[in-house]
């Protein structure tokens, strides 16, 4: 095979197959240039096979964060791993049957991810469990139970849920958190039998959602939390300095850089790369993922109906101006240099990492006395930014 004209970046070389918005598959950061995009990649390392084409389970968690299309993508999972659809035949969405008593649709394993983080009481399952004479670990072992059904069935498992960004908490034990998911998963667990399955923490993948611009996943985070009783302006400077670590899912990379620390294949994906590249996310997720049979444009073959987008909120005035918004934009990306040197990891794949590298390669024109380094001190400039009358925070890019 041929190669494509490539770029460098960050003083490190990238090598691609020729093909074109589609990304390169290696071990090390790559991003594809120009060529044909390709149905399949025979070196994609995350098919279901291994390099003798034998199949092989495994289990992708798809961990937010928070506001980052997590909604529609798991609408589009239930149906496409439906036994009506089966447009992903060999993936099982494992929740345990009963769980549509409370009409959980999506967000069908956010009561186990946050149970698991020490909270969710509010939950409706939980309340439904409750009303059953059951405690939480029977919530907890029932799903476990599910998964552990389908995985025995030889399915592989997706599992979507952004209750998993808590794993980056700075409030709450993440290493905790991280520790329960993985002790959920069916080679970890034990049924009733003790029946011990065959698997590992090796046959997982993580997918992280990458949002930009990234003052517009800020707004979108107001709008979740507390759009309906104050402004925009109130929740940068009245929230935000309130709470411990209030911005942790705007924080992708850091989320991206622990579980690469933890040792785990993680794939991001640049949602605005991918959208100017005209593909939906959850196509994204179906094709480059979990290994749908798609077109050349990430479509998925036989797939007539357009992907579900849900969950998107309008506001009206935000009550900072256009200078303002533009300005945490820049501190936002200036807080995003903290991980360019994650993205030279062995273990992480970055799909359609557009705006990832304009941000990482504007990093080299901010001096180390003007990065922000801490999610605090973010917190910090964004309250200034917003309660300033005169933009001076220039020199943070």
């Amino acid at each position: 095979m041929g190669y494509s004209r490539c770029r460098f970046a960050l003083s490190w070389v990238i090598v691609c197959a020729t093909i074109s918005d589609s990304p390169c598959y290696s071990h090390n950061f790559t991003i594809s240039d120009e060529g044909e995009d390709i149905l399949h990649n025979d070196t994609d390392p995350f098919r279901n096979h291994t390099t003798s084409g034998e199949y092989k389970q495994r289990v992708v968690l798809l961990v937010g964060p928070h506001k980052t299309a997590s909604s529609s993508v798991q609408a589009n999972l239930i149906r496409w791993t439906s036994e009506y659809d089966n447009r992903l035949p060999n993936w099982s969405w494992p929740p345990p049957s009963f769980v549509s008593s409370c009409n959980n649709g999506p967000k069908v394993f956010y009561p186990y991810f946050i149970t698991l983080n020490g909270s969710g009481k509010e939950q409706c399952l939980r309340k439904q469990y409750k009303l059953w004479g059951l405690q939480e670990k029977d919530l907890l072992s029932d799903y476990k139970n599910a998964y552990r059904d389908e995985w025995s069935a030889g399915k592989s498992l997706v599992i979507a849920s952004e209750a998993m960004d808590f794993v980056s908490s700075e409030r709450t034990d993440g290493d905790l958190m991280l520790s329960r998911i993985l002790d959920g998963l069916p080679w970890n667990s034990n049924d009733l039998s003790g029946l011990q399955l065959e698997g590992s923490n090796d046959d997982v993948t993580i997918v992280v959602k990458f949002r930009a611009p990234r003052v517009e996943h800020l707004v979108s985070l107001w709008h979740q939390c507390c759009m309906g009783s104050m402004t925009f302006y109130e929740y940068i400077t009245i929230r935000l300095p309130s709470k411990k670590d209030p911005i942790r899912s705007l924080d992708s990379l850091r989320l991206v850089e622990i579980f690469l620390e933890k040792g785990f294949e993680v794939i991001i994906i640049d949602m605005e790369g991918a959208t100017n590249k005209g593909y939906d996310i959850s196509d994204v997720v179906a094709c480059d993922v979990l290994g749908a049979r798609c077109t050349p444009v990430k479509k998925i073959i036989g797939e007539n109906i357009l992907p579900l987008i849900s969950n998107v909120k309008k506001h009206n005035d935000l009550y900072v101006s256009d200078d303002q918004l533009e300005m945490m934009e820049k501190a936002i990306r200036n807080y995003d240099c903290n991980f360019q040197n994650m993205m030279r990891h062995d273990s992480l794949t970055a799909l359609y990492p557009e705006v990832l590298m304009k941000i990482f390669e504007s990093c080299q024109f901010i001096s180390q006395d003007s990065r922000i380094e801490t999610r605090g001190n973010l917190v910090e400039v964004l309250f200034d930014i917003t309660i300033s009358d005169d933009i001076y925070y220039e020199h943070i890019t």
